[in-house]
Formats: structure tokens, C-alpha cells, sequence
């Protein structure tokens, strides 16, 4: 079985396992756009949507960090929707849920066979858990105030790639894992 297959078969090949990684997807989706401001308390009750400001979809606010075109207001929730804010903050989510189901189906895999991966399955996936919070964890050392947020200033507009690319990797080691101690 190739390493694409092993992935393919893993995260939509079980209705569980999909419903996870899409939870785990929207869960961090939700967290990462409260943490960099788009999504916080404040609604009045109602249910109340309008995007009036389509033309600012593309400019930014920061490195990697978009202004909002439209508000949504659902209950006590404020939601300044900005399209590609949300779509990073789910790519970001959906990478962490799959590499998450991937590390757990590689360490079941390797208990019910002889083969055993070197240093353990779990450490495959200490990449994706890491560059997990590697956009929100200096985003919220900001918002709490601490003194050590300064000396993360320089390095923010790095961290979301390189979170992106260590998840990608950490999924293509995993999926290899996967698919070797399957066949």
C-alpha cells in the first residue's frame, strides 16, 4: 500500500475518523480566529450577518493576517468575518486533526504487528502537536501581555508557514509509518 493510499484510507476511509479531524479542524479554526480578534463575545442575542467591505478581501493587517469584509453576530458571538483568515486558521485545523488520527491509527497499527517504528509512532506526530500551536501560542502571549511576547514579534510572519510545512511533513512521515506497517 502506497503512503497516499495509507492517507486516503486513514482520514475518509472511516466515517469516525473523517467526523474527527473535521471536529478537531473546527475546533482550532475557532480558537485561531479568536486569539488573532475575529471571533469574540459581544453579540446583542439576535442573529444578524452583513459584508459590506468585499473589495478589502485581499489586504492585510499583517503578515499572514487579513482584514474582515463582513460581521456576523450570532447570539453573544461577534464574528468580523475575514474569508482568508478562516480558511487558514481551517487548513491549519484540518492539518493538525489529520496528523492527530494518523499518529493514533500508526500507534495502533504497531501494537497489533511485530513491526515496531524506530523512537516510537507518537514522536511522528510531536511535529504536528507543535506546529499546532505554533501560530496561536505567540498570538496569545500578546493578548495576555506578557513580557516574553516582545521577543516574539520578529519571528510571527514566520510561524504560520512554518507551522503549515511541518504539519505537511509530519503528515507525510506518518502516512509512510502507516502505510509500512499495513502491507
Amino acid at each position: 500500500m502506497t503512503a497516499l493510499a495509507a492517507l486516503r484510507d486513514a482520514l475518509v476511509g472511516r466515517p469516525w475518523d473523517a467526523a474527527l479531524v473535521g471536529g478537531v479542524g473546527l475546533v482550532y479554526t475557532g480558537l485561531y480566529l479568536w486569539v488573532i480578534g475575529d471571533l469574540g463575545p459581544g453579540g446583542g442575542g439576535g442573529l444578524a450577518a452583513s459584508f459590506p467591505a468585499w473589495e478589502r478581501v485581499w489586504q492585510t493587517r499583517g503578515p499572514l493576517y487579513f482584514e474582515p469584509v463582513g460581521l456576523i453576530e450570532a447570539g453573544a458571538w461577534i464574528w468580523t468575518f475575514s474569508p482568508l483568515n478562516t480558511l487558514l486558521g481551517l487548513g491549519l485545523g484540518l492539518l493538525l486533526g489529520a496528523n492527530l488520527v494518523l499518529g493514533w491509527r500508526v500507534r495502533h497499527a504497531a501494537s497489533h504487528c511485530a513491526w515496531r517504528a524506530p523512537g516510537g509512532s507518537l514522536l511522528a506526530a510531536l511535529p504536528a502537536l507543535l506546529a499546532g500551536g505554533a501560530c496561536c501560542a505567540p498570538m496569545l502571549l500578546i493578548w495576555l501581555g506578557l513580557p516574553l511576547a516582545g521577543a516574539l514579534i520578529p519571528v510571527l510572519p514566520w510561524l504560520l508557514p512554518l507551522a503549515a510545512l511541518l504539519l505537511l511533513a509530519s503528515l507525510g512521515i506518518l502516512a509512510r509509518r502507516l502505510a509500512a506497517s499495513t502491507s
